[in-house]
This record gives C-alpha cells, structure tokens and sequence, in this order.
C-alpha cells in the first residue's frame, strides 16, 4: 500500500491563496498550486515530477520554504492518484517521513513526521468551481507519530508524540452549510520539554484512545450565527477519552511545581440543538499530587476525586413556552493528603472524611436570549417557573448540610416570588464550627451568629448535633416549621 499522502504538504498546497479550482486534470491543478504558492512568496522544489497514464502525479524529494525562509519542509516524496471509479476523488500519499525545520530566533526546531498506511482522500482538490457537491476528505493512518527537539535548544528540547492509528472523516455538504465529522485515535502518548516566554514545561502524558464527533451548520455572517438562539442552527461536538497517567513540571520567575496522577475515562458533550444549550462533562477518578518548586513554603498536596459530572442544559429559545432548564454537579469523595490538613490541623481534631457535592436541580424556565443578544432589558429576557429541588448535598469534615423540596413562582410582580417548601438537614454543623474557632481559623462571634439562626429557625433531629427546618414559602411570607421568620 501507498503510504499517506497531503499532509502538511497538500494542506498547504491546498491553502494556496492562487489555488483555482475547476481544473480537469490533477496535474493542471498541481501546477497550479504550485505556482500558487511560489507568487505567495515560498519556494518550492522537486527533483522530479511524474505522470501516470491514471492520472496519477508524484513528486520526488519535495522541499517547500516559507515565504519569510523560517521554516522548511522536506519529504522524500508525494503522490496523488484520482480514483478510477470517481477522477473527482483523490487519495494522497507520502513518504514514511516529513521533516520540519525552523529557524525563526527563539523558536528553532526541528520535528519528523513518521507514519506508515497514511492516505488523504477528498474531492476538494478536483471539485469544479460553483458546485453545490458535498465536500469529503478522508484521513487515516496505520500508525502516526511525532519526534523532535534538540538538548541544546532553547525552545523545544524534546517532542515525541504517539497517536497509534488515526481515521478522520468530514463532509462539508454545501447546499446545507452543514459540517459533520469523526475523528478516533489509538492512543495519546505525549512527552515534551519546551521553553515559551521565559516559562519552562515538561511533560509526559499517556492515554488510551480518544474520539470526537462533530456537526454544525455554518452561518453566513453574524446576523445569521444568531441562528444557534432562535433554534433555526445546531451545533454539536461530544469527545471521549480513555484512562490516563500524567506527570508535568513547570518552571517560570512566578513559579514552579509539579504535577503527577493518573485519571479515568471521560466523556464530554456540548451542543446547542433546537435553541437548547448543553453542556454535560462526566469522568470517572482522578488522583494527583501536586509539588511545589524549590523556596515556596507549601508541602506537596495530594488531592483524589472518586467521581466527576457536571450538566447544565438551558432553553435559551423558550420564549413561546416554558422549558425544562437543568443544573447537575457531582464531585464525589473528595480528598486532601494529610500534607495539606496538617498545615491546618496537625492534631486531627476535623474528621477526615471524603468531602461530597451533589446538587441536581430541575427548573421550568422562559428564556428569550434573543432580547438580550438584541442589547434588549435583560431583566425581561428570562422568568422561573417552577424549581426542584432533587438534591443539595455539601459535606466536609464530618459535617454535613442537605436540602431538598419543590418550588413554584408568581411572576406578576417585579421579582418572582416563591411558593412551596425545602426541607433543610444540618449535621455535625455545630462541632465543625466549633473545632475551626479552636483552630483560629474562624471567630467566635462569626460562628455564634451562624449557629444562632441555625438554632433560631431549625428544630433538633434524632442524630446528636442535628438540626433540621421545613421552610415554607407562602403568598402571606416565609414559614420555619411552622413558624412566620419576622
């Protein structure tokens, strides 16, 4: 099999600002390019240029220079072949190896490309001008990898990057305005030691895959973007990541640290379909340390969360009708090495206990981001309906305060007023209070106040140091288990 072809070469050959379509031959069209590109100010060279009797063209020992003469590419050599079944369609192929060189000041380097079974297909290059024909390409590679650097130089000391197999596919459908693609690789495996603007970085990083999936309708100018709020345009991008492990250092006059950890798959999704944003990100654990560099006063911090999400999906477009708006936040067992909690609590007075915050709320709302993106009233641009409470969670140091209940609102005055009730469950809340002034971290009097509307407005539990409160909202004011707040 031909190894890959395009790249970097064919994409800049194709990113030519004298690049015309409409061409009938490949060979034409790559002149073209070519020529394109040497009136842009870069120069381009080959030993030899060969035609096939497909159609078929292949340069030999390709070298192109950028237009300032900062950086090279070199490769052994390039080649497009027109499909038989379709001449529009091309599939590109290159050399095992492309090498990149640059000498721009402070920022010299030099990298390889180095892939086996790489080929770029699409239409793009053959496609006659004012044609309505979707647009595909097509990218994929057995395996594909990265290497560079150099010890003595200042910029990039190293690079090495691993994808293992890649396969991308898009299609720009023209008549639609409309993109949609994939992309999924094998693996990420990354080390790099780089300087930028005076801050040094070094890094290893492993993953077990990733994968995206995009859509998106393309607006026409900025009138037309305000498509994605009225409902008339969507877009979409949801990745996926598999486990990883990481460990970076990062070196600069402001600071320096490191850090280390593995961390578990994740999803993430955003999307804004039918006039409704969401954002929905969900990962499995992730355990760190952190070091400080030489001279800063703080110890190395170890932090592990067991679990991750956070969801938001707002009806940005419900002017016409209410809609479901949703917040969801899950950090789960969350904890703090004993590096950090001595600096604040060497005797272990607070509970060590994994920290929890969970809060799902479901609310019907009416939103009209149209008035506000139009540099209308705000204030008129969204109203509440109703509210969930299905769940309000914080816990840390083994206390713990959770709320849950169920709202309705009365948007006839100026600000919506409330009708219903939540129900409040405080524990442990008095001997965490007590145990941080012990510590010198809170006042007294601060704590006395807190403690004293707890103790005002909720009623004791059935566990020690439990308080709990039925707080009812009503048409003639606010009710703490039964009883009028004043």
């Amino acid at each position: 099999m031909n190894k890959l072809g395009v790249t970097t070469t064919a994409l800049a050959l194709l990113g030519s600002t004298s690049f015309a379509l409409a061409q009938n031959s490949l060979e034409t069209t790559l002149d073209l390019m070519v020529r394109g590109m040497i009136d842009d100010g870069s120069q381009v060279t080959y030993d030899d240029r060969i035609t096939g009797n497909d159609g078929s063209v292949e340069y030999r020992n390709v070298t192109i220079v950028s237009p300032n003469g900062s950086s090279t590419l070199t490769t052994a050599w390039l080649k497009g072949v027109p499909s038989a079944a379709d001449p529009s369609v091309v599939t590109f192929t290159v050399a095992d190896t492309i090498k990149i060189e640059s000498t721009k000041e402070g920022g010299e380097f030099t990298m390889e490309f180095l892939t086996s079974g790489m080929e770029f297909t699409t239409n793009a290059v053959l496609r006659e001008a004012m044609s309505n024909d979707d647009i595909t390409v097509e990218f994929k590679a057995d395996s594909f990898r990265v290497e560079g650097g150099d010890p003595a130089s200042a910029f990039m000391r190293d690079l090495n990057a691993d994808f293992g197999s890649i396969n991308f596919s898009m299609v720009a459908a023209e008549a639609d305005k409309r993109v949609e693609g994939s992309l999924d690789i094998s693996k990420f495996d990354v080390t790099y030691d780089i300087t930028v603007d005076g801050q040094s970085q070094k890094a290893e990083q492993t993953s077990e895959g990733a994968s995206a999936e995009f859509a998106f309708d393309v607006p026409k100018d900025e009138n037309d973007a305000m498509g994605y709020l009225d409902g008339s345009k969507s877009a979409r991008i949801k990745m996926a990541s598999g486990a990883s492990t990481f460990d970076v250092s990062v070196d600069s006059p402001e600071a320096a640290f490191g850090m280390a950890g593995t961390s578990g798959a994740s999803t993430a999704l955003v999307e804004m379909i039918d006039g409704t944003f969401t954002y929905d990100v969900q990962g499995d654990s992730l355990q760190m340390t952190i070091t400080p560099g030489a001279g800063m006063p703080f110890p190395p911090v170890d932090l592990g969360i067991g679990e991750i999400g956070m969801k938001f999906v707002v009806p940005v477009n419900s002017a016409d009708a209410p809609d479901e708006a949703t917040v969801r936040l899950l950090l789960a067992d969350l904890t703090v090495g004993e590096g950090l909690w001595s600096m604040i609590d060497p005797g272990k007075t607070i509970p060590r206990d994994p920290a929890q915050i969970d809060i799902d709320l479901e609310a019907m709302v009416q939103i009209d981001a149209m008035v506000a993106a139009a540099g209308g009233d705000p204030t008129q641009a969204g109203k509440i309906f109703s509210l969930d409470v299905n769940q309000f969670l914080l816990a840390i140091g083994g206390a713990s305060a959770q709320m849950d209940g169920a709202l309705t609102f009365n948007n006839d005055g100026p600000i919506p007023m409330p009708l219903g009730g939540v129900n409040v469950d405080l524990n442990g809340i008095n001997g965490l209070a007590n145990k941080l002034v012990a510590l010198g971290l809170v006042d007294q009097m601060q704590v006395g106040m807190v403690l004293g509307i707890m103790m005002a407005f909720g009623k004791p539990g059935d566990n020690p140091d439990q308080f709990i409160s039925e707080i009812t909202f009503t048409e003639n004011g606010i009710l703490a288990n039964g009883q009028p707040i004043q």
